[in-house]
């Protein structure tokens, strides 16, 4: 019997040398403080738009793109998002813009940072527990993963372990269908990488590797507060 094709099957005939490259060459934002590998730029790009063959319209306000970057998401890091000229449909623009909005989340998640006048973040220790909170803030916003840490805590639950955490999603404001999506991205992001960690040739080494790191395109962010510190995040 013919043994059916998965989903990370699929996207591997839809794989160019130009976007494991493009995938590659950004995963060099991640270091060792981190639990993100180009493995995980290629679940995300996976789920996101089916490895560029779902990427909606060129200049539209909603999710569009490679990593479907809303445009005032896309505008923070200095993507254009223009009708004329969309960068979101670039996949080393995309894909860079991903994997520097994976690392400020993981900053956010690794330390006490506040987001607001009256939320912070908690920080989770493990960089492979972590990893669940940086999913599903990108899935959702990091503000609204801070807010359920907080509600979690209030509780008496753990603000540090995702599945007490993500219990409290629908008191931060998230609807049923919206929990429930988190939460299914979460899982499924981890499965597919573990695949493409196992079956792809994408070098994952490369965040190790010395050498010049990209330029980052980032113009615009906001300031937070970590460990009294005040750093630069590109929203």
């Amino acid at each position: 019997m013919v043994k059916k094709k998965t989903n990370v099957d699929v996207w591997f005939e839809r794989e160019t040398q130009h976007k494991r490259e493009a995938l590659e060459n950004a995963s060099r934002y991640f270091d060792e403080n981190d639990n993100l590998t180009v493995n995980t730029l290629e679940a995300i790009y996976g789920k996101e738009s089916s490895f560029g063959t779902q990427q909606k319209k060129r200049g539209i306000d909603d999710a569009a793109g490679h990593f479907q970057f809303e445009k005032p998401t896309a505008k923070e890091y200095n993507l254009t998002a223009s009708k004329n000229n969309d960068q979101r449909f670039d996949i080393d623009y995309a894909s860079s813009a991903a994997a520097r909005y994976l690392k400020d989340l993981n900053s956010i998640f690794s330390k006490k940072t506040s987001l607001s006048k009256n939320l912070k973040s908690t920080p989770v220790k493990s960089k492979s527990k972590r990893k669940k909170f940086v999913l599903a803030a990108y899935n959702a916003g990091q503000g609204r993963i801070a807010r359920a840490q907080s509600l979690a805590e209030q509780a008496g639950k753990n603000p540090q372990k995702w599945n007490d955490v993500k219990k409290f999603l629908e008191a931060a404001g998230a609807t049923k269908k919206k929990t429930k999506e988190i939460c299914e991205y979460v899982d499924l992001i981890l499965r597919y990488e573990a695949e493409f960690a196992e079956k792809s040739i994408a070098d994952k080494r490369v965040k190790n590797k010395k050498g010049k790191k990209p330029v980052k395109r980032c113009a615009s962010g906001h300031w937070v507060t970590i460990d009294d510190r005040p750093v630069f995040i590109c929203d």
